[in-house]
């Protein structure tokens, strides 16, 4: 009897394991055969270097001065603005080195003045001795027509000039001892009248011989004014004397120099903006000595912030290029992320610990309330 029971016990086993099987089949049917919903395509992924990196100024600059002194003026505070150009500070000395600019000015106005002058009056020499050349052929020719158009008296024909007054004189003289004594008679009287007559004549031909001394003077002197308009014109007709330019020429770069030289040395006590910015640190105060080189201030253009990254390995940048996209946040602002681009990568490792290279990166958006030195983080898209 108990062998049947196990026998039974046995089927019963038999089936429930039958079932079993069964079940499973059916699921693994039922699994097959529903269709199953359309495969997602993937999002399409994109590799970034990341990097830490600080907030700097795009330009800036540690300015000191190039002689030393002692501060007598400070123009500026921490955080003023500056410009291009404007004086920032002084040394001691200033006052003489304006002076002597002003000296060296003036100096330098009346070395060009000179040359100027010098050039201009040769022009107008050079006209002048034209215009003496025309005076003098006129009054030659004028000469000549009163000479030429002169009746020589026949008994002054055979005479010079100079001959003929002479003579005239002395004929003259004598006509006038001889009427001396009968000038007072009576006009009827015929010694008189003829004494007067041998007067007259006497008179006639000395005069015409002046008159002719005078036109042969006048002759002479106009060829002599002709030969010397001629010579002083050849003087300036080339232009000023050489010599003169020279010496006025050296003149006006002496001054030049001088005033350079005093510009250089006021400019050496002299603290410039090299570019527009802000005065971010001090670091001299009013009457203290400063050396060439010591730092004196330092000036930064912070308008224009930029990234640049601190810890980014030679790994990581052989995969960056100027232009790559990148997305900035920052540790003092969490809730903000920003946009930027990369506009430079150093051709040089820094200095420091391992092997990293600076990248700067351009942020599209800079706002107000971002720092010099701030910390930040940077994804760089590559390829």
């Amino acid at each position: 009897m108990s062998s049947n029971i196990t026998i039974k016990i046995l089927l019963l086993l038999i089936t429930i394991l039958g079932l079993m099987v069964g079940a499973v089949g059916c699921l693994q049917f039922s699994a097959q055969s529903t269709p199953t919903e359309e495969s997602q395509p993937a999002q399409d992924f994109t590799p970034v270097v990341s990097a830490t990196g600080v907030i700097v100024p795009a330009q800036w600059s540690m300015l000191s001065m190039s002689a030393p002194g002692v501060v007598v003026e400070m123009l500026v505070g921490e955080g003023d603005r500056v410009e291009t150009g404007q004086v920032l500070m002084r040394l001691k000395g200033t006052e003489g080195l304006q002076a002597a600019i002003t000296a060296a000015r003036m100096e330098l106005v009346a070395a060009e003045q000179a040359l100027k002058d010098l050039q201009e009056n040769a022009a107008f020499a050079r006209a002048n001795a034209m215009e003496q050349i025309a005076i003098a052929n006129k009054r030659l020719r004028d000469a000549k027509y009163s000479l030429d158009n002169f009746t020589i008296p026949g008994n002054q024909a055979n005479l010079t000039a100079i001959e003929a007054v002479a003579l005239m004189k002395e004929r003259l003289d004598k006509a006038r001892q001889a009427f001396e004594p009968y000038k007072y008679e009576s006009e009827n009287n015929d010694t008189r009248r003829d004494l007067k007559k041998k007067l007259d004549a006497a008179q006639s031909d000395y005069n015409a011989a002046v008159r002719r001394l005078e036109y042969e003077v006048e002759l002479a002197t106009a060829e002599a004014a002709v030969d010397k308009a001629m010579q002083d014109y050849e003087a300036v007709k080339e232009g000023p004397d050489p010599d003169e330019v020279s010496i006025a020429a050296a003149r006006l770069e002496n001054a030049r120099t001088a005033l350079a030289a005093a510009e250089a040395a006021l400019a050496d006590l002299e603290l410039r903006a090299p570019f527009d910015g802000t005065v971010s640190k001090l670091y001299i105060r009013l009457g203290e000595w400063v050396a060439p080189g010591q730092p004196i201030m330092l000036l930064a253009d912070l308008g224009k912030l930029r990234i640049e990254t601190t810890d980014l390995n030679e790994i990581d940048v052989a995969r960056i290029r100027v232009g790559n996209p990148a997305r900035i946040t920052f540790d003092a602002f969490t809730e903000v992320e920003v946009t930027g681009r990369v506009v430079s990568i150093a051709l040089k490792s820094s200095e420091g610990a391992g092997v990293n290279f600076t990248v700067s990166i351009e942020m599209d958006q800079v706002m107000p309330e971002l720092r010099w030195g701030m910390t930040s983080f940077v994804d760089i898209e590559v390829e």
